[in-house]
């Protein structure tokens, strides 16, 4: 009998437990996962089970609430920041330099001249003061055609200047009124196009007031005119820029010329790194970067526009474009100003871990800046294209789109009501062009300090003004400068974004959380994947033996396999001892006796299938 029984049982591909509990035990009694053990060996013992099936669920779910919390971490993308300082050699950041001197020109000059007429009515009736903010014989003024070689007629065309925009003293609600006894702030009114809506612009300070007045009335006349105009004429250079050295070479002039209507002839001297002149630098020290020496003449165009006297120095990168409007400092006459710079570089991560980005193709709009992407370049942008979007038109100080044109108030009537109401947002941070500019993922950050001293000294001051050429110089201090500008030290800071969790970090918390409860490792993971496969294969088993022979839809002439379970009244019951795979054709099932009981004898062998 027990060779037959040998016989009979072979290794098969699959093997099916007898029941749940035969299941379960074997896993507890093989299992890898600390603790599953005793759950089996202290059956006999009620109350040492409870404590372990608990002890067991607990650590289970702690476990698991544990991996949702890291889980949870590593999706939201944290960062570290390493810092790391190098030493090697520096490409010499971009230098503008402006004179603080715009010009006038002669297609605007005669607006000009009204508006400088209307400028001092306005001082005379606010602050009883008489200026004289203009020359009508000695005004430098400037053809439009000399530089651009042709002027469009829409460039001569007639303009009307709006006087009803005044500067007036006004109550701190607000509106133009006085009230005796209390302090007044000044400013002007702008309404939009019906009257219905006004917009009050003023200023605690009567000087910010007057120049911002100014400067509205200004962007208006020149609507007309280019915002950049771009001056190759080098005669134009030479009566600002004196001298220029690098590493005590001559800079070759090596720069370009272009002119801001508020900060005058400006001058960017750009890194070349395929030239030795000006480009690459292994040395610290003055005397071994820029050196310059500027005339400061204090012969002023634009007294109300701008109130400055020297020149204005801007340090950027040289694929960025110099934004005179946002950065710079000012350089005092008869000065040498000696300007250290500190490079910093940062390295962001982009997606998933921030919307950083250096591309300009992932926004939703085009740079109107001719360089490469920057966070101020996107913003200006941005606000450019709200501007003619809500407007009508361009905003004088910013780059104009292809086709459009900026802003006057005699075609385009309350433009400025419109403006000041978006400039508000965008200061408040409240205009949608934060959400859609991103910062750079790749920044380079220059770190300035300055020193100055009177330059030339008095003993020095003959011999230094007689060297320079331009005749024209007066022998004073106040007609230049010298500007010095160089790296502090070579070394510099690279801040770099990482991730603070990867995907190896991922998994190693994981199974650090893993042994800490369970003692186990990542075989044990495949001992519960094995046990929940034989879970699903026994109810599916015993699915197909319960409503599979009540559908019928066995085949004519195939034999169908069925499932045989012995140790039950009726198949509707819940208790199932044993489970095989018969052939109905070979064994039967035999008629069930609803009082027959389940005798060791009717057990039936289990068959590896």
């Amino acid at each position: 009998m027990e060779d037959t029984d040998s016989e009979k049982t072979e290794d098969g591909w699959f093997e099916f437990y007898e029941s749940f509990h035969d299941l379960f035990e074997f896993f507890c009694d093989n299992t890898t996962i600390h603790g599953t053990v005793r759950l089996n060996c202290s059956r006999r013992n009620a109350m040492k089970t409870s404590f372990w099936v608990v002890l067991f669920f607990c650590s289970f779910g702690m476990m698991y609430w544990q991996f949702g919390q890291t889980v949870h971490e590593y999706w939201n993308y944290p960062t570290n920041i390493a810092i790391l300082l190098q030493s090697n050699k520096n490409i010499f950041p971009a230098v503008t330099v402006c004179n603080l001197n715009p010009y006038r020109f002669d297609q605007v000059n005669e607006y000009l001249n009204q508006l400088d007429d209307l400028t001092k009515q306005t001082l005379s009736s606010l602050y009883g003061f008489n200026a004289t903010l203009h020359k009508n014989t000695d005004n430098e003024t400037i053809d439009l055609e000399s530089i651009l070689g042709s002027v469009n007629s829409s460039n001569t065309g007639s303009f009307r200047l709006d006087t009803t925009i005044k500067l007036e003293r006004m109550a701190i609600s607000g509106q133009n009124q006085t009230v005796p006894g209390k302090k007044h702030q000044v400013g002007y009114k702008l309404c939009n196009s019906t009257g219905g809506d006004c917009y009050y612009r003023s200023f605690w300070s009567g000087v910010d007031a007057l120049q911002e007045w100014y400067k509205f009335h200004f962007m208006n006349i020149m609507s007309k005119i280019p915002l950049v105009l771009q001056i190759p004429d080098e005669k134009f250079m030479e009566k600002f820029i004196l001298t220029c050295d690098f590493d005590g070479n001559p800079c070759q002039r090596e720069y370009t010329h272009f002119h801001h209507p508020t900060y005058g002839a400006c001058f960017t001297i750009k890194a070349n790194q395929n030239t030795s002149s000006f480009g690459m630098t292994v040395k610290t020290g003055k005397q071994n970067g820029l050196s310059m020496t500027v005339t400061t003449d204090q012969t002023n165009n634009m007294p109300v526009m701008s109130t400055a006297a020297g020149a204005m120095v801007l340090i950027h990168n040289s694929d960025q474009p110099p934004l005179v409007e946002h950065e710079g400092f000012d350089i005092f006459p008869g000065t040498e100003i000696s300007i250290s710079i500190r490079q910093d570089q940062v390295n962001r991560l982009g997606e998933p871990y921030s919307a950083c980005t250096n591309d300009e193709s992932k926004l939703d709009f085009r740079l109107l800046y001719n360089s490469s992407y920057t966070l101020q370049a996107c913003l200006q942008s941005c606000f450019q294209y709200k501007m003619i979007e809500q407007c009508g038109c361009g905003y004088y100080f910013y780059p104009l789109l292809p086709g459009m044109e900026y802003c006057d108030y005699n075609k385009h009537p309350g433009w400025g009501h419109c403006f000041y109401r978006l400039y508000d947002k965008l200061l408040d941070h409240r205009l949608i062009c934060f959400t859609k500019c991103p910062k750079q993922c790749s920044e380079t950050m220059y770190y300035l300090s300055a020193g100055s001293a009177r330059w030339p000294s008095t003993m020095s001051k003959a011999m230094s003004l007689a060297s320079l050429t331009n005749g024209y110089l007066s022998h004073s201090r106040s007609s230049v400068s010298r500007i010095n500008v160089y790296f502090q030290e070579l070394s510099h800071r690279t801040f770099a974004e990482t991730p603070a969790i990867n995907i190896h970090d991922l998994l190693s918390t994981m199974g650090n959380q893993w042994s800490f409860w369970f003692g186990s490792s990542v075989l044990s993971v495949a001992e519960l994947a094995e046990l929940v496969f034989d879970v699903a294969a026994m109810l599916m088993i015993i699915g197909y033996s319960k409503y599979g022979k009540k559908r019928g839809d066995y085949p004519d002439n195939a034999p169908p396999y069925v499932i045989s379970v012995d140790g039950i009244s009726d198949l509707d019951e819940r208790s199932i001892s044993t489970v095989g795979l018969q052939s109905q054709a070979d064994n039967p099932l035999p008629t069930q006796d609803p009082d027959r009981h389940n005798y060791p004898e009717d057990k039936v062998d289990s068959k590896p299938t």
